[in-house]
């Protein structure tokens, strides 16, 4: 499971029994806080406008307010929050659909269910912010500047324009240039991303991430990324979910 992201949570049932399992099973996930929990509808919907947890736990059938009704509530204060209901009846998951939650739980879920839906809070995280990274990229406009990156020795400034691709090494990163040189950068690749801090970097796979200046085409069918610069031609593999990403940039040419 991928435990990198820091998510808080809150849980709403009327069965405190339901709230003491649940929160038995999210201490074994060592990147959730539950920051909140309520065996009422209504105190539970004031916590959730309040700490605007990243997921809500919702019991669909509940006295006075029903799971349903606290969730049409939260969308109208509060898009971040993501709600996972819990229920011990399927037939409310057709009309729960119209909240569009995260995901369903049916009563009893074990371990293995709850580790899906974490995992699935975590993916929609990662393709939203690939999303925002690629919604900057087409709003921004080219801007020079240098950066510094450590090498073995010294440190060295390098025109961010001028990276074409870095490729990842046992003891660091190799920071390819356009003008066909390369530097060893004692920074790991996702160390240099974070330094780098550029609209046009993008991560391709796991061990490479490019420039899209330079990007010339994405064979969908190879799975592969080719980029030109120099009169040199630069092919490396890409993932498939990034490939649904740069057919977003509608600037290159046809993939």
């Amino acid at each position: 499971m991928m435990d990198s992201l820091d998510i808080s949570a809150i849980i709403i049932d009327d069965d405190p029994e339901a709230i003491n399992l649940l929160e038995i099973f999210l201490s074994y996930f060592k990147n959730v806080r539950i920051i909140g929990k309520s065996t009422d509808a209504k105190a539970g919907l004031a916590l959730v406008i309040e700490l605007f947890p990243d997921l809500v736990f919702l019991d669909i059938d509940m006295p006075d307010m029903s799971g349903l009704q606290v969730a049409a509530s939260v969308r109208t204060e509060n898009f971040h929050s993501e709600i996972i209901f819990t229920t011990a009846y399927q037939n409310y998951a057709y009309n729960a659909l119209t909240i569009e939650p995260l995901d369903f739980l049916t009563k009893p879920f074990c371990l293995e269910d709850l580790e899906n839906v974490i995992n699935k809070y975590i993916a929609r995280k990662e393709k939203k912010k690939q999303e925002q990274k690629l919604d900057r990229f087409m709003q921004s406009q080219s801007v020079a500047f240098k950066v510094k990156l450590p090498t073995y020795h010294s440190y060295i400034l390098v025109d961010v324009n001028d990276i074409v691709y870095c490729k990842s090494n046992t003891n660091g990163t190799n920071v390819y240039l356009q003008d066909g040189t390369f530097e060893m950068v004692t920074r790991n690749l996702s160390s240099l991303m974070l330094l780098l801090n550029s609209p046009f970097i993008f991560q391709i796979n796991r061990s490479t991430c490019i420039n899209v200046k330079y990007l010339q085409r994405i064979d969908k069918k190879k799975e592969i990324c080719i980029l030109r610069f120099n009169h040199t031609t630069f092919e490396d593999s890409i993932t498939k979910s990034n490939i649904v990403n740069f057919e977003k940039l509608n600037i290159f040419p046809s993939f």
